[in-house]
């Protein structure tokens, strides 16, 4: 795709920025809302326990399979048509899904909120890469970041106090306005000069996705990332199950078991720096360790000291929120420029390939010691660790 100058020079006013950022939030914690409440949800739609996480599941799946979609799409029709429709769509889904009673309606109901929320997050993050100054874009860009991964635990806390307390169908309702008012902001603004569409048929802009996997370059991006989400879902439904009741006796709520982490969501706007000077590669490599790292500390203090537990754990979410944008850096430098919008979109889908697992992955621990849990997760991150840094070593080799 070829973008004008003029494009590049029309920047978001601060107040759009700032819309759209909050409302990034609001679409991705969909995915995390539930994530606290599972029990709540197995039993006011009849679900058996271990089925809960169908509401994660089916929602992750749709939600990642919809960025290969949207992705092009908007290279078509233009970046504004398809964040406005999709969020209008997204309004309607969600405010059926807060009155909807039986269990396949309910799952049914996730999986069309999670392709259509995929509208919003892609696109947005092209419609700002593409207006102002290059300074101007770097930061439009890392803000979104920011708002992505933090929505892992806000989404979490909102469900554990809004939706644990009133039900799923008051914490949608709030963001069901969120979504129109955003879409009728964006309606408002010029769609700017079009950019060059396309040649060929759509679906033969996908073709290059086995190339892209054949790519070793991006093998190592490709597989950490689907572990890098996978174990942080997996992470915090395991804290509640092996450890929810031993950290609600001492005085610590689950909404504040993951708010000592939120400060560490805030490690996008470092790594933006560190990738400038250290490059893409180590600072990848860097998060995968340091987010391993946390997990064995996480796993040392054990269930005989939650605190210490709590506090490793912002040690793993920082090599977490460190881990994406050095991931993301590292495609757009393998990647050639006629593909790399597709092997972005890819990369998001198979991030949330990996959330989407991360219920599955902590179902299976109920048999499991919380140090033994933890420790697999750490094992995990670890070996993608190792992967990532083959090709920093071949890299240096290269240079």
């Amino acid at each position: 795709m070829h973008t004008s100058t003029q494009d590049m020079t029309q920047q978001p006013t601060a107040i759009l920025l700032v819309q759209m950022v909050f409302c990034a939030l609001a679409v991705v914690s969909l995915l995390y809302i539930p994530v606290p409440i599972l029990p709540l949800l197995a039993q006011a739609y009849q679900l058996p326990p271990e089925q809960a996480g169908l509401a994660l599941g089916a929602f992750g799946f749709a939600y990642a399979t919809g960025f290969l979609v949207f992705g092009p799409l908007s290279d078509r029709l233009g970046r504004r048509t398809v964040m406005v429709s999709g969020l209008v769509l997204l309004a309607i889904i969600t405010a059926g899904l807060a009155w909807v009673e039986t269990p396949a309606l309910f799952i049914s109901g996730r999986a069309l909120q999670g392709f259509a929320a995929a509208s919003f997050p892609p696109v947005a993050l092209a419609y700002l890469s593409e207006r102002g100054t290059p300074k101007q874009r770097v930061w439009g860009v890392a803000w979104m970041s920011t708002a992505f991964l933090s929505a892992g635990l806000l989404g979490q806390i909102y469900g554990s106090l809004v939706a644990g307390r009133w039900g799923l169908g008051y914490a949608l309702m709030p963001l069901v306005v969120i979504y129109a008012v955003t879409a009728l902001r964006l309606a408002r603004v010029p769609e700017g000069t079009r950019a060059v569409r396309p040649k060929g048929s759509m679906w033969e802009g996908y073709r290059p996705i086995f190339t892209l996997l054949g790519d070793p370059a991006l093998r190592r991006v490709y597989l950490p990332a689907l572990l890098l989400l996978m174990s942080f879902v997996a992470f915090y439904i395991g804290l509640d199950m092996h450890l929810g009741e031993v950290i609600e006796s001492q005085g610590i709520s689950r909404m504040q078991a993951r708010g000592v982490a939120l400060p560490a969501f805030l490690a996008p706007l470092l790594a933006a720096k560190l990738i400038g000077r250290w490059g893409a590669n180590r600072v990848a490599t860097t998060g995968l360790g340091v987010a391993a790292f946390g997990l064995v500390l996480c796993a040392g203090a054990g269930q005989e000291h939650i605190p210490l537990l709590l506090a490793a754990s912002v040690v793993y979410v920082a090599g977490v929120a460190i881990s994406v944008p050095g991931l993301i850096a590292r495609i757009a430098a393998a990647a050639s420029p006629d593909v790399r919008g597709l092997a972005v979109s890819f990369y998001t889908f198979v991030l949330f390939v990996g959330a989407s697992l991360g219920p599955w992955l902590g179902n299976i621990s109920r048999a499991w010691q919380v140090e033994s849990f933890l420790l697999v997760l750490a094992a995990g991150l670890g070996a993608a660790a190792l992967y990532s840094a083959v090709r920093v070593a071949d890299n240096s080799r290269a240079r």
